[in-house]
């Protein structure tokens, strides 16, 4: 009888067992001292990136570095280059123990060499759409960091792509990449720019879903994590809350890797 008044789930149990699965792997490998002490939700505001830039290679150069300050990633041998110069080569191995981030202004880890740098380029069309192009260069890095971690996330390989995008939700870019999973054409053909788009692997309720046990494991107030959301996912955002609030033992288990 009371079952019939349970909200509906956003995912199913075994979406659900899988996300909270990638939460652990990532806590556990990708600095869980960053994610609880430093790591904030990032907004697509002025605060969190400034400025004013009146080219498209300024635009995406100035996103690029806010977006690998905030992953902690400013002591890593990342670069940003043009389509037109960007070869893309398999990047090699850096001298990694373990996975260390740092976004605080601070950052005092130890600067990273390679004999060859870890490039990075950008679609140009997304240079009118700010938040996709940071949500992308967010999921590039969390594919740096997954990849020169050499851990395979849990599924195996073919999750590269599905946990990478959890990987960049984890390091604070939830919302932007919430928004920017799923592009309506709308009815003006003309407006439409596909190639502005961010290429999501996830649907918007699993990216919603990671977006809320990201600011659960937080403590983030809703408001804080819905304020800049497109409008339709608020409420799918607190189903999600409700999904992951009848999960104490695995919330429990994600704490307990501090």
């Amino acid at each position: 009888m009371l079952n019939f008044f349970r909200s509906k789930p956003l995912i199913d149990d075994a979406s659900c067992e899988w996300m909270f699965d990638t939460f652990a792997w990532a806590l556990t490998h990708f600095d869980h001292q960053e994610f609880f002490l430093r790591t904030r939700l990032i907004q697509p505001t002025n605060d969190f990136f400034p400025g004013n830039i009146d080219s498209r290679h300024g635009m995406a150069e100035t996103i690029f570095n806010h977006v690998v300050k905030y992953a902690g990633l400013s002591h890593w041998p990342l670069q940003l280059q043009a389509p037109q110069f960007f070869n893309g080569q398999p990047p090699a191995l850096l001298d990694l123990s373990a996975v260390q981030r740092d976004s605080s202004a601070a950052n005092t880890l130890p600067v990273l060499v390679a004999p060859q740098p870890l490039a990075m380029t950008y679609n140009p069309q997304q240079a009118a759409k700010p938040g996709d192009l940071a949500s992308s260069y967010a999921h590039h890095l969390a594919q740096h960091v997954v990849a020169q971690s050499q851990q395979l996330p849990p599924g195996g390989a073919e999750y590269f792509n599905a946990s990478t995008e959890i990987v960049a939700i984890f390091m604070g870019f939830g919302v932007m990449m919430a928004n920017s999973a799923y592009t309506f054409r709308g009815g003006c053909g003309s407006c439409y720019n596909a190639q502005a788009n961010r290429q999501a692997t996830l649907s918007e309720d699993y990216v919603i879903f990671a977006l809320a046990l990201f600011c659960r494991l937080k403590g983030i107030p809703i408001g804080d994590a819905t304020r800049n959301l497109k409008s339709y996912l608020k409420q799918n955002f607190k189903q999600a809350l409700k999904q992951i609030d009848r999960e104490p033992a695995r919330l429990q288990q994600l704490f307990a890797l501090k």
